[in-house]
Order: C-alpha cells, then sequence, then structure tokens
C-alpha cells in the first residue's frame, strides 16, 4: 500500500516508534521503586546505588555521537527493531543478575541499546513530516511519556508487591512486555525516502558534524536539558527511599506521587508547546517553568503530608511541559539536512544523558559525604537552573511548512 506524505498511516508509524521509545524510559525511571528490595538483596551502598541508577547514561554520553553518525544512514525500522530485540534481552539479563556487577553491566548495556535507538526518531519525523508539523509529534511523545512512564511508576510497586517483593520477577515482566512491542514495530513499523535523504546520504563525515554543532542554539539547548534532567533522575532515583525512610511513606505513594508528576508533565506539555509556539514566547515559557520546577523540587522533600505532595506534584508535573518545546529545538535549526539532524539530536540526547547520569550518582556521593539524603536532594534540586538560563539566551528559529516530496516508501 502506498502512503502519501499526508496519510494517516505515518500516525500509526511514529505513534508506535514513540510508544516503544518511551517504555524503556520507564523502565530506567522504575529502578528507584525497585532499588530498596535490590539494595536489601545485594547490600548496595548509597554509592553502588546512584552507579546503578546512572549507568543507562554512560554509554550514552560517549556513543551518542559516533552512534547517530553510524545511523544516519541506516533503516530506522530495521534500526528500532534490532535496538527493541537489545533492549529485552538486556532486561533478562539484569533479571538474571547473581552480583552487582552483572546487574551494572545490564543496566549499562540497555542504556546503550537506547541510545542507539535514538537516531531513528530524528529520521521518521523528517521523513514523515513537514517542519511546522514538529511540535505536535514531540508533543504526542510527550503525552505517552506521561502515560507510559507515569504508568509504570504506578503499577511498579503493585507488580512487586504481587510477586513478593521480587526484583527479578519484576525485570523479567519488563523483558516479556519489550518482546511484546518489538513484534508489534516489526510487523507495523515502516520506512520513508524522500529526495532530501536521498541527497544527503552523499555528505561526508567531516560536512556532518561541522553542519550539525556549529548551531549555538544546539548547545544552549543541550545544557538546558542537562540540568533539568539532572534533578530529574535525582528525585526519581532516589525519592521513593527517602520517603520511606523519613516520613514512613509507602513505595506505593511515592509512585503515585511521581506518576502524577510524569502523567501531568506529559498530557499538558503538549498543549503548552503548542501555546508557547502559537504565542512566540517559547523562552518566557522556559524561565517560568524552570523556576516553578525548582519550588516544586524543594517543597516535595520539606514534608511528609500526603495530600500537599500531591499537590506539589502537580506543579513540579506542570513545570515538566517544557519538554517539547526544547526537543523542538533541533528540528527547527536553521538549514540542518538529514544526517545533521540526525547528529545534532543525538548531541542532544548526549546531554540529556549526561544530566540523568549525574543526578543519582551526585545523589549518592552527596549523601555518602554528608549522610543526608534529604539535603543531597535539596542540592540537585537547583541544577533546572539551566532551563531558566536557557529560555534567556535561546534565539527560536521559525520553521518552513514544506520539505522535499517522497520518491518511495520502502515496503509499500
Amino acid at each position: 500500500m502506498a502512503v502519501t506524505k499526508d496519510g494517516g498511516y505515518r500516525w500509526v508509524v511514529i505513534n508506535i516508534w514513540h510508544f516503544a521509545s518511551v517504555s524503556a524510559f520507564m523502565v530506567i525511571y522504575t529502578m528507584g521503586i525497585l532499588l530498596p528490595t535490590i539494595t536489601d538483596d545485594l547490600s548496595l551502598s548509597p554509592s553502588q546505588q546512584g552507579l546503578l541508577g546512572s549507568a543507562p547514561h554512560w554509554g550514552t554520553i560517549l556513543l551518542a555521537i559516533p552512534l547517530g553518525l553510524a545511523a544516519s544512514q541506516m533503516s530506522p525500522k530495521l534500526l528500532t527493531s534490532v535496538t527493541l530485540l537489545m533492549l529485552t534481552l538486556c532486561l533478562f539479563l539484569q533479571s538474571w543478575a547473581p552480583v552487582f556487577a552483572v546487574l551494572l553491566l545490564g543496566r549499562l548495556l540497555f542504556g546503550i541499546a537506547i541510545i542507539a535507538q535514538q537516531p531513528a526518531r530524528a529520521l521518521l519525523t523528517r521523513q514523515w513530516f513537514r517542519a511546522n508539523e514538529t511540535i505536535v509529534v514531540n508533543g504526542f511523545s510527550n503525552v505517552f511519556f506521561g502515560l507510559v512512564v507515569g504508568g509504570g511508576l504506578v503499577l511498579s510497586p503493585v507488580i512487586l508487591d504481587a510477586l513478593g517483593d521480587d526484583w527479578r520477577s519484576t525485570l523479567r515482566m519488563f523483558g516479556f512486555y519489550f518482546a511484546a512491542i518489538t513484534v508489534v514495530w516489526v510487523l507495523l513499523g515502516r520506512d520513508r525516502k524522500t529526495e532530501e535523504f536521498q541527497s544527503g546520504e552523499l555528505q561526508r563525515t567531516v560536512e556532518v558534524l561541522r553542519g550539525a554543532l556549529r548551531h549555538r542554539n544546539l548547545w544552549i539547548c543541550g545544557v538546558g536539558f542537562a540540568g533539568a534532567t539532572m534533578s530529574l533522575s535525582a528525585f526519581l532515583s532516589f525519592y521513593p527511599t527517602f520517603m520511606l525512610d523519613r516520613y514512613d511513606i509507602s513505595l506505593n505513594f511515592s509512585g503515585g506521587i511521581l506518576a502524577l508528576d510524569v502523567v501531568v508533565g506529559g498530557i499538558v506539555g503538549m498543549g503548552v508547546g503548542y501555546a508557547a509556539a502559537k504565542t512566540r514566547k517559547e523562552g518566557r515559557f522556559l524561565q517560568a517553568l524552570g523556576i516553578l520546577m525548582i519550588a516544586s523540587n524543594l517543597a516535595m522533600i520539606l514534608t511528609g503530608w500526603v495530600p500537599i505532595l500531591f499537590v506539589f506534584a502537580l506543579f513540579n508535573g506542570f513545570a515538566w511541559t517544557f519538554f517539547p518545546i526544547l526537543i523542538t529545538v533541533p528540528f527547527n535549526l536553521r538549514g540542518i539536512r538529514p544526517r545533521e539532524l540526525v547528529v545534532a539530536f543525538s548531541f542532544t540526547m548526549m546531554l540529556v544523558s549526561l544530566g540523568q547520569a549525574l543526578g543519582p550518582l551526585l545523589t549518592g556521593f552527596i549523601e555518602e559525604i554528608s549522610g543526608s539524603l534529604k539535603f543531597s536532594l535539596f542540592v540537585m534540586s537547583f541544577t533546572s537552573a539551566t532551563l531558566v538560563l536557557a529560555g534567556l539566551t535561546l534565539n527560536f528559529d521559525r520553521p518552513s511548512t514544506e520539505r522535499s516530496v517522497a520518491v518511495a516508501a520502502p515496503g509499500d
């Protein structure tokens, strides 16, 4: 069946991809729910807990750009299929891990598979959608992130409890879940070739790197993401443990609080991103949301009263509606070509992962030095100030409405 540029099937392709991608992040972020039982089983120190939380992001920091360059000429469908299979195998490896080192290795390989998959997002978006539709595409990604990651945070403690606090069985369930996603993608995922992509395939590697990394906006965008994701990963990794130890709040309640945070940010983010783009006040939005994020992070660690914690989580979730605004920046860089876009997007994800890696790592080390997890989370709350900086310094390019016309769609 032929797929036209404006056909509805493009939304099937991109939304299956988004669902698969955010499911991988759901596994990463629910580690905080499993961490107390893993710690009891393997006798982990605070530093080891931090290492476990940051491990999926190390490979991204080192390999994002090389993998982006290698993947920029690959089929997005094949790339996604291979990485989904790798994610599935890594989950089963982690569920089997007899010692900390093996579990750490499984988490590291899981993160490498995630970053290897990300170039497919840039390629599919560029292949199937007009430039001025990118904010909507990224908005849908945010919705999926909120629903899937939020759902995972709610269901993980329930599953863990149903399985007798067996974190290994919980990870095995995630493994079967990913096996099912892999089958769906193989059956329904699809590539699409355009004249723009065919001409871009002739670019030399040096030209691609220079074309991608020359943009000032790209670097500011990455720094903004790094600080914000640093605080996010710190809270997702350690907040359940902190609330359990400090206020005797169960993992179910902590999971619900974090889930509300993520769900609100995901669903509302689509509307906020569209409003920011429509009014052309993206910078003002980023500044306000960055300040709100710092304030709500601090509020969430200063009380153990559950009703007010859900209110603070609601505000924190609203602060996370910045994501569609900032993630659209690489797609709208002036004059960027398809292979350059893949590298630019990979560079952005590298700095996102840098923040995610440093968050739990620094939290664990600060706790070990200071003896206070509360103080550690207090310090990490302020890393979101980079979002305010991004809002003050970014110049938002305005996308054109059209790109080249499709010439073929492999498999059609």
